[in-house]
């Protein structure tokens, strides 16, 4: 016993030395490394960056090192994370120069990574750019929007404002925004109006940002289990697509185009377009549930808020239908429409085009005029962001303010890291959309929720049309007021509402 023991204990040792030797060669030898640590041997400051929220993570150690950037080792990597203006340039100047998207071993696991996958026989510039990732990305545009979205979103609002919303008087938001996200992403990238997979897509997403524990019960193993489920459900949808596209019968949604543009060659890479279709429906579902579920928290909760969303619109809609016969109108006639005529119109929140009916969607350009309502989503993402950050991995030796970054690490890029920081945010702990509008907006490079650079999020126009159209329609149906103002809001790296967010509904 005491011979195992002493075994045991050399192993150990050993180990511990070869892990502390190889990442002082790592770091490059003599070069001037950002400050930093370590952290633990093989597991590093993993712990720390997982389990305390990533703002307050960052923050600790950019005041400790005075230094933007710092290293430290996560899941074994060393790694330098990058936080601030400069610092979010420079990352989003550099892709595909300096750095390239790499993702952890552990979410590896999750998705088959598009930038890791490359199809054979694409032998041109054209056939390259016609592949089953620019088709997707090339649809989440405004015009790829507009074609497939139009119709959906109304009818999906419509029958889920019918189903859940109307004839109550009081409801909880988050579960009902998560299951609307879920059946419009269902709808826009599957084309099926029933979704099957809401659970696993909630799994699914958590999983990702979760500590990579794969034991019975754990955030990590339901994940693994639930991307599993998704990516066998839409691997079976693509065979019918292939089938229902061979008999030629119309399928208008972005799986059955992505596939009826992959069919006229040899190789269909069916795994590599469930696997980015599963990822796009990744986020394109939490992250939007979870920025309309606080925002309509703070709507709520500010009566101030709410009138100027409805009087902007309104006055938006007046300025357009009337501004055309400005010789009709002496200043008192105008102030006197105002006050009069638009009341009904800021009742129902018509906003910029002629309300159609009630439940009605706006078009991309009617959106575009919306521009307080977005301004108080995107105070909602810099408080409550979605997704803490990024990793790239360093693809040639770099020198980033006098520091050494060698080639092969890995660079954690927070899109957070500036959010709540008093020198660009004053009063940052304080909801104030104001921030967003006017001529005074916040530095550049502040305030990155999409990223930035060739590689910002590809989702960000459909995240737009979706909140603004469900708060345009929310705002035209009903009044409302949060009936527990000091909810919890719980989560580490993603933040949610420990209760759901009950809301005291009044209808118009």
């Amino acid at each position: 016993m005491d011979f195992f023991m002493q075994s045991l204990l050399i192993t150990v040792i050993t180990m511990v030395a070869s892990v502390y030797v190889l990442q002082k060669r790592r770091a490059g030898g003599t070069k001037t490394l950002p400050p930093g640590s370590f952290g633990w041997p093989l597991i590093g400051e993993t712990y720390q960056f997982l389990f305390i929220k990533s703002e307050h993570f960052i923050r600790e150690r950019v005041k400790k090192y005075s230094s933007q950037i710092f290293h430290t080792n996560i899941l074994g990597e060393p790694t330098v994370v990058f936080s601030g203006p400069a610092a979010n340039k420079f990352v989003s100047t550099n892709e595909t120069k300096l750095l390239k998207v790499w993702y952890m071993k552990t979410q590896r696991r999750f998705f088959i990574i598009p930038d890791q996958i490359h199809a054979p026989n694409l032998k041109s510039k054209q056939e390259a750019a016609s592949s089953a990732p620019v088709k997707i990305l090339g649809i989440l545009k405004p015009e790829g929007i507009a074609r497939y979205m139009g119709n959906k979103v109304e009818l999906t609002m419509h029958q889920h404002f019918m189903t859940h919303w109307e004839g109550k008087t009081e409801v909880k938001v988050y579960p009902l925004v998560k299951a609307f996200t879920l059946t419009l992403v269902c709808q826009f990238f599957l084309g099926i109006d029933e979704p099957k997979l809401g659970s696993e897509f909630e799994y699914l997403y958590f999983g990702i940002y979760s500590a990579p524990v794969n034991f019975p019960g754990s955030a990590y193993r339901r994940a693994l289990k639930a991307s599993a489920a998704i990516r066998k459900e839409i691997q079976f949808l693509i065979k019918e697509k292939i089938d229902a596209l061979s008999k030629g019968k119309i399928v208008d949604d972005l799986l059955a185009h992505v596939v009826g543009a992959e069919q006229g060659r040899k190789y269909v890479p069916r795994i590599e377009i469930s696997n980015i279709i599963m990822g796009m429906m990744n986020s394109s579902h939490m992250p939007i549930a979870i920025t309309l579920a606080f925002m309509i928290k703070h709507i709520g909760q500010r009566p101030d808020i709410y009138q100027k969303i409805v009087s902007v619109a309104a006055l938006r809609y007046c300025e357009i239908s009337y501004w055309f016969k400005p010789g009709e109108y002496s200043l008192g006639s105008w102030i006197f429409f105002l006050d009069s005529e638009c009341k009904i119109l800021k009742q129902k929140h018509a906003g910029i085009t002629k309300f159609k009916r009630s439940g009605a969607a706006l078009d991309w350009d009617s959106l575009q005029k919306l521009k307080y309502t977005w301004a108080v989503a995107q105070e909602t993402m810099r408080l409550y962001p979605t997704a803490p950050g990024v990793f790239r991995e360093v693809i040639t030796d770099i020198t980033y303010e006098g520091f050494s970054i060698p080639k092969g690490w890995k660079i954690f890029w927070s899109l957070v890291g500036t959010n709540r920081d008093p020198n660009y945010f004053p009063e940052p702990e304080s909801f104030d959309p104001s921030r967003f509008e006017g001529t005074i907006l916040p530095a550049p490079y502040t305030w990155i929720p999409f990223g930035a650079g060739p590689r910002s999020c590809p989702g960000q126009d459909y995240t737009r049309f979706v909140v603004l159209n469900f708060i345009h329609i929310l705002i035209n149906k009903f009044k409302w007021e949060v009936t527990d103002p000091d909810e919890k809001v719980s989560g580490v790296l993603i933040p949610t509402l420990a209760e759901g967010v009950s809301i005291r509904l009044h209808h118009h």
